[in-house]
């Protein structure tokens, strides 16, 4: 009653759900605190959980028309059954086909048959654990999958019995303040003198005292946050400080966990140049059978997909080695596996500024705490970067609460982790260090987002070798400056079926640039497929594109939306913004995206767009300009004085 009326008070509620909701509304003024984080991160995951399922049922197809293909337990959907737009499934969810049967006694019953999403365009091609019967009346339904929920109510759970104010709210704890954490005697067992695994750590004093202070656990009970921005080196601090960890403290154990699998797999493929394979296990969910042909080969033998099947790993297979690496969900398992809460010593959560608070929860709840004692036990270190994409909510209602927010960016708004006014507006790295040295791009690739976004204090720290071959390419307008805008006035169309968005004019500009790089090389550089990286805000748009590669015969670029470049990087990126004909830039207006975007290339980036509409955004205006001034633009009918003129009177 309350989430049908979206939330607003009423009269005719029952006294129960007048209650509840005058409790939300209390604990939303009062903000996320110590005394309510408990409740209200649990109602507001409720109403997730909630939400969630509600959008899932809409889904369901009653007499659905499936395609067999070439595999007998492979089926074609034309997303034009749905009857909503199916906008929240994604390859990889559930499917169940359920198809009217007669029993032994003649009494009808249903025949549930589990598949899940292999693939997704303006088609999705759904894989089924048996071959459909092709003809009945068969009903689609996309059940959600609830694990994360359960999960991080587990989380919620087994913290409710501890204190977690020194933990999640450091300033809180009665008798504890910001001096608490300031340098004081060293500790007893401090470690003081390191012999460095990576030897390029050894010259970067940051990265040094990150994993000095990681080591030492300086910020405990509180956690430890490695903000790094792009290209700076988080992924081989996190993989430094676990060989620190591993080679200084022979008794530890430590979790390494990530939100996606592709940052654990790159954790495990580095930690194992240096760490011998019987002591780093990659456990995977059972979901990633589907994909152990992309898993390397060396990660795979140290996993629980080793015979090629899943299989459930042995207590054995976590405390004969003393590195575990998994995502942040599936860490939430351990325990049903017989984990105890206190096994691990430290707590590692890369990409931790891209999910949810609760997400990070369940490694830091459900394998961090010591209940006994009611207390943290796991040194906590949470790695990512405020400055780019948050969190995905889909509930208009959640993303004005604390459920839209991540654990590293609430912490980093806090007093203990703010720079200190009065020390040149230092960071205190006994809690937080912010890695400066880029590693990835070329200056100018680098030069627009550190100053908007990273108080220019990003120093370019690449190899020429890497960043300046493409100087002078041919369709630079500035020879100097690997950066172009082109300007494309293309007419941008919404796909009906998916609710996305697509520009056809964009992506044809989009294959000749590619065509253009990948003929013939550049002061000798030979530019192959998988040097190329192309990016887009929408996932139509990424469809078309891919097709449109395909049939030139170009399947080796890879093409994403931004939270799917998030972590990446490519030594080409083109970016096609799609919109035009409007008059707000949409989604394009978070400027967490634009500097993604911006960060992931190493040599050359491309930008592909309406001037005239993107230049009605503040920071898009900004960054049109930058271009301007550095000689980058090239099309047709542009001159940014107009855009200048239209945004002077807009904000008049």
């Amino acid at each position: 009653m309350v989430y049908d009326n979206g939330f607003l008070r009423s009269l005719h509620y029952t006294r129960l759900a007048s209650l509840w909701l005058n409790r939300l509304y209390d604990y939303q003024a009062q903000g996320l605190n110590s005394s309510n984080y408990i409740d209200f991160l649990g109602m507001l995951n409720k109403i997730d959980d909630y939400d969630t399922q509600i959008a899932m049922e809409k889904y369901t197809i009653p007499n659905v028309s499936l395609t067999p293909t070439d595999f007998n337990n492979r089926y074609m959907l034309s997303i034009k059954q749905f009857p909503v737009p199916p906008v929240r499934l994604d390859v990889g969810d559930f499917v169940q086909a359920i198809t009217p049967h007669l029993n032994h006694r003649c009494v009808p019953t249903q025949n549930l048959v589990r598949g899940f999403i292999a693939e997704r365009d303006t088609w999705m091609t759904l894989e089924f654990e048996n071959p459909l019967k092709i003809g009945n009346n068969i009903a689609l339904k996309f059940p959600p999958n609830r694990l994360a929920f359960q999960l991080e109510y587990r989380a919620l759970f087994h913290l409710s019995h501890i204190d977690i104010s020194s933990t999640l709210f450091p300033m809180e704890t009665s008798g504890t303040h910001q001096n608490s954490f300031l340098p004081s005697k060293k500790k007893k067992g401090t470690i003081q003198s390191f012999s460095w695994f990576n030897t390029s750590i050894a010259r970067n004093e940051l990265q040094k005292t990150a994993i000095k202070n990681i080591v030492n656990r300086t910020a405990y009970p509180a956690p430890y946050i490695l903000f790094g921005p792009p290209g700076t080196g988080k992924t081989s601090t996190i993989v430094e400080a676990v060989m620190q960890i591993y080679k200084n403290k022979p008794n530890s154990r430590m979790l390494v966990t990530a939100t996606s699998n592709f940052a654990c797999n790159e954790l495990a493929r580095r930690l194992l140049e240096y760490v011998p394979v019987d002591d780093v296990y990659r456990y995977f969910s059972c979901i990633q059978e589907r994909n152990i042909n992309m898993t390397d080969s060396s990660i795979l033998a140290i996993s629980n997909l080793h015979s090629g099947k899943f299989e459930f790993p042995s207590m054995d297979d976590f405390l004969k080695t003393r590195i575990l690496v998994c995502t942040v969900m599936t860490s939430g398992r351990l325990l049903a596996l017989g984990v105890k809460p206190d096994t691990y010593d430290y707590i590692f959560i890369d990409e931790c500024g891209s999910s949810k608070e609760l997400s990070a929860l369940v490694p830091i709840g459900i394998v961090g705490v010591n209940i006994e004692f009611k207390k943290m036990h796991a040194s906590i270190v949470l790695a990512g970067d405020p400055k780019q994409l948050g969190p995905v909510t889909f509930c208009s209602f959640l993303k004005e609460t604390p459920h839209d927010v991540s654990l590293l960016d609430r912490l980093m708004k806090m007093p203990l982790y703010a720079r200190d006014p009065n020390n040149n507006k230092a960071y205190n790295d006994r809690m937080v260090t912010k890695l400066l040295d880029n590693y990835r791009s070329h200056h100018k690739l680098i030069a627009f987002s550190n100053r908007e976004f990273y108080e220019g204090e990003l120093r370019a720290k690449a190899s020429p070798e890497t960043t300046h071959w493409a100087i002078g390419w041919e369709r630079l307008v500035n020879p100097e400056f690997p950066m172009i805008f082109h300007a494309v006035i293309g007419y941008m169309q919404q796909d009906p079926f998916s609710l996305s968005y697509f520009n056809v004019d964009e992506a044809y500009c989009v294959y000749e640039y590619v065509q253009c790089l990948l003929k013939g090389s550049t002061n000798g550089r030979i530019v192959n497929q998988d040097d190329i990286g192309i990016v887009t805000p929408y996932s139509r748009q990424v469809a078309f594109i891919k097709n449109g590669l395909s049939n030139l015969g170009l399947d080796n670029i890879e093409v994403g939306t931004a939270e799917q470049f998030q972590g990446r990087e490519k030594s080409v990126i083109i970016i096609s913004t799609v919109r035009s004909n409007r008059k707000t830039v949409g989604f394009l207006h978070d400027d967490r995206r634009l500097n993604v975007m911006l960060t992931r290339a190493k040599a050359l980036t491309i930008i592909i767009g309406n001037p005239n509409n993107l230049g009605t955004d503040q920071t898009w205006e900004r960054l049109l300009k930058f271009i301007e001034q550095n000689n980058g633009f090239l099309g047709k009918n542009f001159h940014f004085t107009n855009i200048h003129r239209k945004s002077k009177c807009k904000k008049q």
